[in-house]
């Protein structure tokens, strides 16, 4: 049975905040606006990086696409099978990527973006391991599988470097990076690291490497400071299309760790409005407290859907080994965004949304014999006369990520050489005509 014409609008709204798109809007004549600029042929390349969820995910047996799949799936699934089986590092012989997701249902995700490169821009799409011929201006995407750790992804870019590099004969050459969202922190890890896993090193050596492989890093909506929503999502699951992705199934995903809020940074406060000295990357805050795959409410799913009492007790005992190794890595991954960038030579510039207000805290209470976060205002269960909970939980920003996290300037983690924020939300960002104008003239520009 077909979904009635409201399910689909619920549908594809969902598929809009979640990937990032929407329809087409009015702005400037960008191919005029540009016209003189595509003329030349030295142009770098250029490699696009999607955020989360914004790659597909095919069976690898079957050829079938299993992320995002059907509207019917996406609808009304909870997604339970995107839960990684393999352990860390480890490829599935079930899914791996496709390729970025252009448009859902008729919705745009990645599409207006690279048809803006493609018409203003003049680029051409480049397939890896072919010489780009008379036509130089290319650009390339990398699909990664989202799940696994984000070093995953850091080193396909670099051996994508390196494939270009032989492509356009040419050693020393530079290229440019769009990266959204959680691409941002694949290209910042890179920059800093290269292909090398410090996350088990103490004090990590930086990467002198990085500029001379890369001229020009665009950030879009990029969560460097973390964000709240991750926090939440490991506390209640994620919400896609109709139904809720589990967080047994969440909690395998080690990029949703990576984007939890910075360990530098307060998010969490009492019902006074006070911060509170929570590390939230300790797992025994996560254990005592019974949240997220410690809850009896996860413990009970898992035990259930092994069937067996002893096979359900390792798939439980996995899982939260899993966790307590994610939590670790998420740390120490931010931590290592955190420490002073390698002058290099390269522009980064920043783009985002400011005028939505967004998930920038937690309250956490006592709630009969169990402490709980609240994330919204009218979570908190008994709120204090006084205190502003709109002010302490929510901040500017695209209603994904926060304005201080997209810049984080200011604790100079990125040395950005410019800004670019308007009245734009996450989703919408990478179709917004202005946006696009000021990403080309960035990239374009001398």
């Amino acid at each position: 049975m077909r979904p009635s014409p409201p399910v689909f609008a619920v549908l594809l709204a969902a598929a809009a905040m979640l990937l990032g798109g929407c329809a087409a809007r009015e702005g400037p004549d960008l191919a005029a606006v540009y016209a003189r600029a595509t003329e030349n042929q030295r142009q770098p390349p250029v490699v696009v990086i999607p955020g989360l969820m914004g790659t597909t995910l095919v069976d690898a047996r079957s050829g079938e696409e299993y992320w995002p799949g059907p509207l019917s799936r996406l609808a009304f699934s909870d997604h339970a099978g995107l839960a990684r089986s393999a352990p860390e590092w480890i490829p599935e012989d079930r899914l791996r990527p496709g390729a970025l997701i252009r448009e859902l249902g008729g919705v745009d995700i990645y599409g207006q973006l690279l048809g803006t490169l493609e018409g203003a821009g003049r680029f051409v799409a480049g397939t890896p391991g072919e010489p780009p011929g008379d036509a130089r201006r290319r650009y390339y995407t990398l699909a990664y599988d989202w799940r696994q750790p984000n070093i995953v992804a850091v080193r396909q870019l670099h051996a994508l470097i390196d494939q270009l590099r032989r492509d356009f004969d040419d050693p020393a050459l530079r290229i440019d990076i769009i990266a959204h969202s959680n691409g941002g922190l694949i290209a910042n890890y890179y920059l800093r690291y290269g292909p090398e896993d410090v996350l088990e090193q103490a004090g990590p050596q930086p990467w002198v490497e990085g500029g001379k492989r890369v001229r020009r890093l665009a950030m879009l909506g990029t969560p460097n400071l973390g964000s709240v929503t991750s926090l939440r999502r490991l506390q209640h699951g994620f919400r896609v299309g109709l139904r809720t992705v589990p967080i047994e199934a969440l909690a395998s995903f080690s990029t949703v760790f990576e984007t939890l809020p910075h360990p530098r940074t307060a998010v969490v406060f009492d019902r006074h409005g006070r911060a509170l000295a929570l590390d939230l990357y300790d797992p025994v805050i996560w254990r005592d407290n019974r949240w997220s795959v410690f809850s009896p409410e996860v413990e009970t799913r898992v035990l259930r859907a092994a069937g067996d009492a002893s096979a359900g007790r390792v798939a439980l005992a996995v899982l939260r080994a899993d966790f307590e190794r994610n939590l670790r890595r998420g740390k120490r991954f931010n931590e290592a965004l955190s420490q002073p960038f390698p002058r290099n030579g390269l522009r980064i510039a920043a783009f985002g949304g400011d005028c939505e207000l967004t998930p920038a805290g937690a309250v956490l209470e006592t709630v009969g014999n169990r402490a709980v976060l609240a994330f919204e205002p009218k979570e908190v269960h008994q709120p204090v006369a006084g205190v502003d909970y709109n002010a302490l939980l929510l901040a500017p920003g695209d209603g994904l990520v926060t304005r201080a996290s997209q810049d984080a300037a200011a604790l100079g983690f990125v040395p950005l050489r410019q800004t670019f924020f308007l009245c734009e939300n996450h989703a919408r960002l990478l179709a917004n005509r202005y946006f696009q104008n000021n990403l080309l003239n960035f990239l374009l520009g001398p």
